[in-house]
């Protein structure tokens, strides 16, 4: 790998937008647009307002309905999404070079201009508490819902992003509107643009559709930060077929080689197909055939999780095996040697061009980049930085981080 990646620019624009043009050899042109603003800033009484307002945007501007939005999106024959996230709202399209500009202004039509309707916010709110319901049906998402909710007091990670059914409820098309004008402003988002054009072109294509968002002030909301409880509990629901065990930890003020230690740790923890826990809990003794661990590292989240799901009369031992687990990595009982490690930076390696190859992919990374207020290219120094990292540096993040974790078991109520 060279020094220079890719062929990029990145520019600020008079209105407080952070752009970024990445000039690639294709067809295909990939955008994607995201506003620093998520659940971790939301008020009690504003839970599940950024994803209302995703929905929104796509149901009306002074110019298109809802139908008509749909509509322009589809003949761009390509893909487009949205999503809301902890900390950001999310907006993209991928599609054949010639869609871009008028891709640019539908973006920028539904971003900058929705009205909000209220017969669609009405039909809309309806969707998404069925949503909430469907999430409580999962038995998956329901055992990250309750584990972090039993895990944090004060922490926006305690509640989903969707929201909850009373505040959902409760919101007014006037509640949606005061707090889109105040936060879906153009010094709070970020955009990325990977196409064949030159860097001066997208940008002016760019100005010409969003160079009239007006700037506003910020809105200052501190986010509360907090260690999981080092707490146990066990939560019964009707009619499921499998038991769960969710442990999970937080691990703040880490830093970024210590993370790259702890990317290595999980890795071989329980994100591989050959992982520990995958040869313990499944191929060794039989008691599950979903079992993981998956780590967050963006800013203000932190958070390791390990998961399986198992019969009810091999939830205890399944636990057991969990536990043993990560006790013998504390104690060193597992080796991580030079072969695990030059292993995991083959992954990285594996990983980081999969990016570079795929339109789509770089987009989304270079974006959460700029939104996490990271270098674009960041992934050439934490290669750098796992050249020295050695297996006493996994053990001392191990012994750093697996200590009172929070667990949730989620058991047959019919059982008991």
């Amino acid at each position: 790998m060279t020094n220079k990646i890719f062929n990029s620019g990145e520019f600020k624009l008079k209105n407080g937008i952070d752009l970024v043009t990445i000039k690639k050899d294709t067809q295909l042109f990939s955008i994607h647009i995201g506003l620093k603003v998520g659940p971790i800033y939301e008020k009690e009484s504003e839970r599940g307002i950024c994803h209302f307002i995703e929905h929104m945007l796509f149901k009306g501007t002074h110019k298109r309905d809802n139908h008509k939005i749909n509509q322009d999106f589809e003949e761009r024959a390509g893909s487009y999404d949205a999503y809301t996230d902890y900390t950001s709202t999310v907006f993209s399209i991928h599609a054949l070079k010639e869609e871009f500009e008028i891709s640019i202004e539908l973006l920028s039509d539904m971003i900058i201009h929705s009205t909000f309707p209220k017969d669609e916010m009405e039909k809309e709110k309806k969707v998404i508490l069925s949503e909430l319901k469907t999430d409580l049906d999962d038995v998956e998402e329901f055992s990250f819902i309750k584990a972090h909710d039993i895990a944090f007091s004060k922490s926006p990670l305690k509640h989903s992003i969707l929201g909850k059914q009373k505040t959902v409820k409760a919101f007014t098309k006037e509640d949606l509107i005061d707090f889109y004008h105040k936060n879906y402003i153009p010094n709070q988002c970020v955009m990325s643009v990977v196409s064949s054009y030159e860097h001066d072109q997208v940008k002016n294509i760019i100005e010409k559709y969003f160079g009239h968002w007006n700037k506003k002030e910020q809105q200052t909301r501190s986010v509360h930060v907090e260690k999981n409880k080092d707490i146990e509990k066990i939560t019964y629901k009707k009619n499921i077929e499998q038991s769960t065990i969710l442990f999970l930890y937080t691990f703040h003020g880490l830093t970024r080689k210590e993370e790259l230690a702890l990317e290595i740790l999980n890795y071989k923890l329980g994100e591989s197909a050959n992982s520990i826990l995958f040869r313990e809990l499944r191929e060794e003794r039989g008691f599950a055939y979903d079992v993981y661990s998956e780590m967050d590292p963006t800013n203000f989240i932190k958070t390791l999780a390990i998961y399986t799901a198992t019969s009810k009369e091999h939830i205890d031992e399944a636990k057991e095996v969990i536990q043993n687990c990560i006790q013998k990595i504390i104690h060193k009982q597992i080796s991580f040697n030079d072969k695990n490690i030059m292993h995991m930076k083959k992954v990285l390696k594996t990983g980081i061009a999969s990016i570079l190859e795929d339109s789509q992919g770089l987009g989304n990374y270079i974006l959460h980049q700029k939104l996490m207020s990271k270098k674009i290219d960041a992934f050439m120094e934490d290669l750098k930085d796992l050249e020295d990292i050695n297996e006493e540096d996994i053990y001392k993040v191990a012994q750093k981080i697996f200590y009172k974790p929070t667990i949730h078991i989620l058991l047959n109520e019919e059982n008991e």
